[in-house]
């Protein structure tokens, strides 16, 4: 498992704009149009191909296009379309012109996308006209009509991207990625799978989900093609299923919660070369059920705040749970601490923290936050504290022992429930909102909010329009998975001795109102 030596980086003067060396990624890509321009770099649903120098040449007129927005170095681009082709031309635009790519979903609420784009300080977008409603760029013009920030040499070389994630403060909170992260960690996948020329890799994941950074990536800077499923896909497994079944992609990644449903329609038949398990926990039962679809199959950990990946392994019989997540990737370190901060003992479970290469930079403009969660040593050396329980097994491997803290998977979604319970704090009528994890309803985690009204003993009638208002600012304030399916309201939550709200127990009482499967 050890990445491959970095390719050379290529002649970028006849590539780019800016009279400097091209960023890492970027880099290997333009590498790969040198040697094989005619090789195919993305193959679209509809059968469409564009070829690496194609590819580039899309990249080039966008990054025209955003030279007409007055993009120069340093400064964030929104990028508001699907995933596929049309983003990776995106993304390649913006590290032609040293800018920051800043990834947003079209189909999240307008305060939230408005909010992105304040908070990240985009001054320039890329967005999909069918798709596009106005309101980033909107917000894109709100923020470049201010005076643009520093953008000299003691800020360091740009970032890679900016991509947001749920906030425990109840606003969305944007990490910030740099390029040799980046490549360190598309290098180890390229690596540990044997990616090269002429292979292909599936892309599938929404753009907000760390895990389409490896998809569509990996591939471009390892010389092979990038296989983008059809947008159906996401919405019907059985769909899924048969087109991975006519048409094998090779090489994959997908969370837990994807495999589950997919393997019923799969029916044993391998579709992968290689499969990266990631985004949440995988279990021994599911990783024996993907024996029959996937040459080899990987086990992936990492927030986003380390690159996507921070440890990885190859899964092998025999299976075990908790299922090891392996080990860090080269160029990262892992250390697991006590509640002290201090290192633990040996087989010891404590909190896992990160440091070295793939380590983000912060929060973008929210210094507060990054403080608290990343560290810099006296080389410079950056250090995340996860908030992942670990533990290391006498094989050196690491195993995942739940979180010290309030945050839970949706789907491979990174959520905090403190940012589902401050929005619906905030309407009126909610005295107090509690967001559980339950998996009673239907056999998978599902999030559900367990209320307290302002009025006690209110009316059904006046439960009704709470409930009315909350889905409406739920809706107008959450992207579709952090929404929560059931409203509950309580004449009180159960408490601790400390006097403090028990989650565990509201989960108990959440679960005795929920509907069991027949």
């Amino acid at each position: 498992m050890t990445a491959p030596a970095p390719a050379p980086a290529a002649d970028a003067t006849a590539s780019r704009t800016p009279a400097t060396a091209p960023a890492a990624t970027l880099a290997r890509f333009l590498h790969h149009v040198d040697r094989a321009p005619d090789a195919i770099a993305v193959r679209e649903p509809d059968g469409r191909e564009l070829t690496y120098a194609a590819l580039l040449a899309a990249a080039r007129a966008q990054a025209a296009a955003l030279t007409a927005q007055g993009v120069r170095p340093g400064y964030r681009v929104a990028v508001e379309c699907g995933y596929g082709g049309s983003y990776v031309v995106s993304l390649l635009a913006a590290w032609l012109l040293d800018a920051v790519a800043v990834p947003l979903d079209p189909a999240a609420p307008a305060e939230r996308r408005g909010y992105q784009v304040r908070q990240a300080d985009c001054r320039a977008v890329v967005s999909d006209a069918a798709r596009s409603d106005g309101v980033v760029r909107a917000a894109v013009a709100e923020v470049a009509a201010t005076p643009p920030p520093a953008t000299g040499a003691e800020a360091g070389p740009p970032a890679a991207y900016v991509l947001f994630t749920s906030g425990s403060t109840g606003l969305p909170k944007g990490v910030e990625i740099e390029h040799a992260g980046l490549l360190n960690m598309l290098d180890y996948f390229s690596g540990a799978l044997g990616l090269g020329p002429g292979d292909r890799m599936l892309a599938h994941s929404s753009v907000v989900f760390d895990m389409s950074v490896p998809e569509m990536l990996t591939p471009l800077t390892s010389g092979g093609t990038i296989v983008v499923a059809p947008g159906r896909c996401a919405r019907n497994p059985e769909f899924f299923a048969r087109w991975l079944l006519s048409r094998p992609p090779g090489a994959a990644f997908a969370t837990p919660s994807q495999l589950r449903l997919l393997l019923p329609f799969l029916a044993g038949e391998r579709v992968f070369t290689h499969l990266v398990s990631a985004g949440e926990a995988l279990t021994a039962a599911l990783a024996e059920e993907l024996e029959g679809v996937t040459g080899t199959l990987w086990n992936g950990y990492g927030p986003t705040e380390t690159t996507v990946c921070g440890l990885c392994a190859k899964v092998t019989p025999p299976y075990r749970d908790p299922q090891p997540i392996g080990v860090p990737i080269p160029g990262l370190r892992a250390h697991v601490l006590d509640e002290e901060g201090r290192p633990a003992g040996p087989g010891v479970v404590g909190e896992l923290s990160l440091s070295g290469l793939g380590v983000a930079r912060g929060y973008v403009g929210s210094p507060e936050l990054t403080a608290r969660s990343f560290t810099t040593g006296e080389d410079g050396t950056r250090t995340y504290r996860t908030g992942d329980l670990v533990r290391v097994g006498p094989d050196g491997l690491f195993t995942f022992h739940g979180r010290a803290d309030d945050q839970v998977k949706i789907r491979g979604h990174r959520v905090e429930l403190g940012e589902v319970e401050t929005v619906a704090e905030r309407t009126p009528g909610v005295a107090q909102a509690v967001a559980v994890l339950s998996e009673v309803l239907r056999g998978r985690a599902e999030l559900h909010l367990a209320l307290v009204p302002e009025e006690a003993g209110a009316e059904p009638g006046a439960l009704r329009a709470v409930e009315g208002a909350l889905r409406e600012r739920l809706g107008r304030e959450l992207p579709a998975y952090m929404r929560p399916g059931r409203l509950l309201f309580f004449d009180a939550l159960p408490r601790n001795r400390s006097g403090k709200t028990s989650r565990r127990d509201v989960v108990r009482l959440v679960e005795d109102r929920l509907p069991r499967p027949s």
